[in-house]
C-alpha cells in the first residue's frame, strides 16, 4: 500500500490521501510528491485526507506544512479532511488546526 496517492484536478480540487506512517522515514519522498502534484496540477482546491494516518511525527507536519505552502504558491484553497483522532491531538498541539481548516 502507498503511504501517498495523488488525484487528478476533478472540479478544480486536487485530493491527496496520505497512509500509514508520515514520518522521519518518508517524508521527504512524501513532500516532493505533493508538492509537485500541487505545482504542476495548480488545482484551486487541495485536500489531504488523512482518515487512514496511524501515525505522524514532526517531519510528517512539516509535510502538511509545505503542501499548505505551495497550495498558496498557486492561490489554492487548502485544508485537512478527517484526521484521526490521534493525528488530530497532535496538530492541535502544535497549533495549526486553523492553518488546516481544522477549527
Amino acid at each position: 500500500m502507498e503511504v501517498v496517492s495523488v488525484g487528478t484536478v476533478t472540479d478544480g480540487t486536487l485530493e491527496v490521501v496520505l497512509r500509514g506512517d508520515i514520518d522521519f522515514t518518508n517524508a521527504a519522498w512524501v513532500r516532493g510528491t505533493v508538492s509537485a502534484a500541487v505545482l504542476e496540477q495548480r488545482p484551486s482546491v487541495v485536500w489531504i485526507e488523512m482518515s487512514d494516518v496511524s501515525f505522524i511525527d514532526s517531519s510528517g507536519i512539516g509535510v502538511l506544512v509545505d503542501a499548505m505552502k505551495a497550495s498558496a504558491e498557486v492561490e489554492a484553497a487548502f485544508s485537512v479532511r478527517h484526521p484521526t483522532s490521534r493525528v488530530f491531538d497532535q496538530l492541535r498541539i502544535t497549533g495549526l488546526l486553523s492553518a488546516f481548516g481544522l477549527a
